[in-house]
């Protein structure tokens, strides 16, 4: 439960520094008449959507089951990064198109006091962010506050980057070069973008993976084994098999352990403290696991 608390926590700390960002980054775009600051506005705007549905998954993840999912709400955390990554690949691909068109159109005169003094704020805010929030995914193991640490994360890289490139431009303007001004809000968008666009790809990807029930990394199925071939020798387990799928933070994982036909067992009872004892073992290993044990091949007295 206190781990619950923490990333409650945090997800509304996220919440409340996107509605900052948001209005500031849309205000300093306007006012600013910049493209590339519209992109880090509707970016943390989005983040911040995402991070309200986000804190809604959170309280749903503490229920194991309903009426209506009886399995649990597991699935629901990689879609959450599924959409995530749907919604800025779509924000990238949209203003990608809209920094090409105006470029052609001659570019853009930007008024660099107002962008660099929210780009500034922005760094600031967006670094102080991505550390709390980064601590707090290490702590909780969430899935949900590892993707919202990214967000801040490479949303700080945006800033920094572009008040690099604004304060070159005053620089060029004292040059003969200075035709290139213009030029200069675009072109970063879209440099930004291309840079930008892998993260969108990593999340819809692992979001698929996990909604289709996708195996965890092989190291992670052998080290369950190894831990098991103890009890394999304990019990006198002729095989055992491991399904597992990982879904968000949980991974849930069937043993199916397998005795000789002639091997008895005197009561149900014992059955269930076998499975019982197999399955503490295994949680052991790590958290977020939803062990499930199966005995097959058993003759009762």
């Amino acid at each position: 439960m206190v781990v619950n608390n923490k990333e409650s926590f945090a997800i509304k700390l996220s919440i409340y520094g996107s509605i900052i960002m948001a209005i500031t980054g849309i205000l300093a775009s306007l006012f600013g008449n910049s493209i590339s600051l519209l992109f880090d506005a509707l970016y943390t705007l989005i983040a911040m959507t995402i991070s309200i549905v986000g804190l809604r998954i959170s309280k749903l993840l503490k229920i194991k089951y309903s009426l209506r999912f009886n399995f649990g709400y597991y699935s629901f955390e990689p879609l959450f990064v599924l959409i995530n990554g749907l919604l800025l690949m779509g924000l990238a691909v949209s203003l990608f198109i809209s920094s090409i068109q105006s470029i052609f159109n001659g570019g853009r005169i930007i008024e660099l006091a107002v962008v660099t003094e929210y780009l500034i704020f922005s760094v600031i805010v967006c670094s102080s962010l991505t550390i709390i929030l980064k601590y707090f995914a290490k702590k909780t193991k969430s899935e949900i506050l590892h993707t919202e640490s990214i967000n801040w994360m490479l949303d700080a890289l945006i800033s920094v980057v572009v008040l690099i490139v604004f304060l070159l431009s005053i620089w060029l303007k004292q040059t003969s070069y200075n035709f290139l001004v213009p030029y200069l809000d675009p072109g970063i968008t879209i440099i930004l973008i291309l840079f930008f666009v892998y993260q969108p790809i990593k999340l819809i990807k692992s979001g698929v993976y996990d909604l289709l029930l996708a195996a965890p990394p092989i190291i992670f199925i052998e080290e369950i084994k190894e831990k098991l071939l103890e009890s394999k020798q304990k019990y006198g387990f002729q095989e055992i098999k491991i399904n597992a799928a990982k879904i968000g933070r949980t991974t849930c994982i069937e043993i199916i352990c397998s005795y000789d036909k002639n091997f008895e067992i005197k009561s149900i009872d014992t059955i269930d403290k076998l499975k019982s004892q197999i399955k503490t073992e295994v949680e052991s290993y790590s958290q977020n696991l939803d062990v499930k044990i199966s005995l097959n091949s058993i003759k009762l007295n």
